[in-house]
């Protein structure tokens, strides 16, 4: 059985989904939540993590061994965090989850023709509509993990799940974006395998703000899984971390299959611009090659793409109030 997803549902199906779970496997109902129509992003944030926190426990139970710890799922993200590319940062996820053995499941990185495929057992006994929802957040966990240490969605074009019933897993299936089949041996998905080679971009000051209410929050994006100048940060990001140049706005447009002028009103929608994402973009680089590494003012300026190191020195002033010579000393002090 299988359909497309051809659109992200709206938080109020989902909220709904959880708490009719809740009440079927006659759990208590999380406190200050509701029902209406008009669940607002905090409130169904909230609801979706204590919905999942208590079916976890509930489907621990049944498998006779409790599920991984907050403090667990943090250190498997510190640990990714080393590698240097996504190949090695999924097959130290592995590792690390064999160590848990059986609490937090198999995981696997496969290629099969054209498509990289990563798996995830759950390992379950019982194959229940809690179970489901539970596991639904664990892939979509491992899905926008793998695509922030890379600085870019991973964009499955094919996910599986081992639940035998497509239908307990709506509406959920609209976060992935992707066609979703049932009845397969484990969950996972199947996306481009030239990500497998790409550099891990994200350093480990980043990792707090990112594990915050993680992945929970971004469940709730009313129209974005992740929102476009997320996804356009990311892109940036990455080409600065390959040495090559940022791509223009038009580019970025074309990478996300819009329009410029739609590109521009999106990223204003979002509070930001082109020129604001570029500039961030450059400042947290740059301040990286200064701390991190012993390039000299003029390499890091042509890294950066600057046409001059000058013309570098000034932009970093502009940005930290420091010139760069200053900020390495005070940064290695």
């Amino acid at each position: 059985m299988s359909a497309t997803s051809t659109g992200k549902p709206a938080p109020t199906g989902m909220a709904q989904r959880l708490l009719e779970e809740l009440k079927r496997q006659g759990a208590e109902m999380p406190p200050a939540t509701s029902a209406d129509e008009h669940v607002r992003q905090n409130q169904f944030t909230a609801l979706y993590r204590a919905s999942i926190e208590q079916l976890e426990t509930l489907v621990a139970k049944g498998d006779g061994h409790p599920p991984m710890r907050k403090q667990e799922v943090d250190l498997l993200c510190r640990c990714v965090l080393s590698c240097q590319t996504l190949r090695e940062a999924i097959g130290c996820a592995a590792d690390f989850c064999a160590m848990l053995y059986p609490r937090a499941g198999v995981l696997s990185l496969t290629q099969r023709g054209d498509r990289a495929v990563f798996r995830m057992d759950s390992l379950r006994r019982v194959k229940t509509s809690a179970a489901c929802l539970v596991d639904l957040t664990g892939l979509f966990y491992y899905m926008q993990l793998f695509g922030w240490l890379i600085g870019q969605p991973l964009r499955p074009d094919h996910v599986f799940l081992a639940h035998p019933r497509r239908e307990d897993a709506m509406p959920f299936l609209g976060m992935f974006n992707a066609t979703v089949t049932a009845g397969a041996p484990a969950y996972g998905f199947e996306f481009d395998p030239a990500l497998l080679d790409m550099r891990v971009v994200r350093q480990a000051a980043e990792l707090g703000a990112f594990l915050e209410d993680f992945p929970y929050r971004l469940v709730g994006a009313p129209s974005e899984v992740v929102s476009l100048s997320q996804q356009a940060r990311g892109v940036l990001h990455a080409a600065l971390a390959h040495g090559a140049r940022l791509p223009t706005l038009a580019e970025l447009a074309a990478r996300f299959d819009i329009s410029e002028p739609t590109m521009r009103r999106r990223l204003a929608a979002d509070g930001s611009s082109y020129r604001a994402l570029c500039e961030h973009c450059l400042r947290e680089h740059a301040e990286h090659c200064l701390r991190m590494t012993n390039w000299s003012i003029g390499r890091i300026a042509a890294q950066l793409g600057f046409s001059s190191e000058e013309a570098f020195r000034r932009a970093f002033l502009r940005w930290t109030g420091h010139a760069p010579s200053r900020f390495r000393r005070e940064a290695r002090g």
